[in-house]
C-alpha cells in the first residue's frame, strides 16, 4: 500500500482501491511503533497497516452498492439528491473562483496544458479538483479507476508507484518530471498560478472530516472501471480527449465525471466555476445561457 499521511490520519490507495487506516495516537506509542508507522507513511511497502478502521470496513461495501452495469437506468432523484449532499459536505471548496485568479492576466495561465491522473472517487484526488477549479484551471484529466487498462501503467512508468493523484505540469522543471501528494500538488498549483491567492489551508485540513463524504454518498462511483468500457490500448487507436465544462462543486458535473472516470475516458476539464471570466468561452460554445456540465 501507498500511504498518504495528513492530520494525524493514515489513509492508503492501493492500484485496486481505497483503504484508511485509523488515526494514529502518537503519543501513546512507544519511539519504535511511532518509527514503523513513519516509514508506512512515507511508502513502505513491507508490511500493511493492522488497524481496521470504519472505512476501510465500508470500502468493501462500497464496490459492492457500486457495482452491477454502470450503464443500467438509475433513479434520477436520487443521483441528483446524493451528489447534491456530496457538493454540501465540501462546501465552500471547489465552486467559486479565487479573486485573484479572476484578474489573473492571460499571460500568467499555463502555456501547455496541465496533465492530471486521478481518479473520481478519491478524496485526494478530489481535494487537487477543488483546487483547479478554484484557480479556473484546464487541466486534462487521464481517469485511473481500479482495473484500468491503460492510464495506471503510464503513472507507474513516469513515476515508479501507483499512488493518485499524480500530476505533470510541462511548463515548470519542478511539474515536468510529475509530483504525487495532493497537498504538495495543491500547494504547488497555488504558488505557481494563484496569482498571490493566499493558499486555502481548509482544503487540505477538512479531507480527513468531510473529504470522504462525497465518495460515500455517491457508493464508490468513479472508483472502478466499467466492465464493457471499449478499450484503447494500440498506438493506431488513439482516443482524443473530450471537452467537459465543468466546477468540482456542480452537483450534476460529478455525475458526468464519473461515467468518464468508470469509462476511463480521457477528458479536459475547462473549469468555469461561478465568477469566472472564462464562462464567455462557454456561452461562445454552447449559445446564451448555457451551464455546466457541458460536454
Amino acid at each position: 500500500p501507498l500511504l498518504e499521511t495528513r492530520n494525524m490520519a493514515a489513509v492508503a490507495l492501493d492500484p485496486n482501491g481505497i483503504t484508511a487506516g485509523r488515526p494514529s495516537r502518537r503519543a501513546k506509542r512507544p519511539a519504535s511503533r511511532r518509527r514503523l508507522l513513519t516509514a508506512r507513511a512515507a511508502g513502505s511497502n513491507e508490511d500493511k497497516p493492522t488497524a481496521q478502521s470504519v472505512l476501510s470496513f465500508l470500502c468493501p461495501l462500497l464496490k459492492a452498492f457500486g457495482g452491477g452495469d454502470a450503464a443500467a437506468p438509475r433513479n434520477r432523484t436520487l443521483e441528483v439528491a446524493t451528489s447534491g449532499f456530496a457538493s454540501i459536505a465540501r462546501l465552500p471548496f471547489g465552486s467559486k473562483v479565487d479573486e485573484a485568479c479572476i484578474a489573473r492576466p492571460a499571460s500568467a495561465a499555463p502555456k501547455e496544458r496541465i496533465i492530471l491522473y486521478e481518479f473520481e472517487a478519491c478524496p485526494f484526488c478530489r481535494r487537487v479538483r477543488e483546487a483547479l477549479s478554484q484557480l479556473d484551471l484546464t487541466v486534462e484529466v487521464r481517469p485511473c479507476p481500479k482495473d484500468a487498462v491503460k492510464h495506471r501503467a503510464e503513472v507507474e512508468a513516469m513515476g515508479g508507484k501507483l499512488t493518485f493523484p499524480f500530476l505533470v505540469d510541462p511548463n515548470t522543471d519542478a511539474g515536468k518530471g510529475g509530483m504525487y501528494e495532493s497537498e504538495d500538488i495543491c500547494r504547488y498549483l497555488y504558488r505557481n498560478y494563484g496569482n498571490g491567492a493566499e493558499f486555502p489551508e481548509g482544503i487540505v485540513s477538512t479531507t480527513v472530516l468531510t473529504g470522504w463524504m462525497p465518495t460515500l454518498l455517491r457508493a464508490g462511483r468513479g472508483m472502478t472501471r466499467y466492465a464493457n468500457a471499449a478499450t484503447h490500448r494500440e498506438k493506431d487507436d488513439p482516443i482524443e480527449p473530450l471537452t467537459l465544462y465543468n466546477y468540482e462543486g456542480n452537483q450534476f458535473a460529478r455525475l458526468v465525471r464519473e461515467a468518464l472516470c468508470e469509462l476511463e475516458l480521457p477528458h479536459v476539464l475547462f473549469n468555469c466555476g461561478k465568477g469566472s471570466p472564462r464562462r464567455a468561452t462557454l456561452t461562445e460554445v454552447a449559445g446564451e445561457g448555457a451551464s455546466v456540465p457541458y460536454l
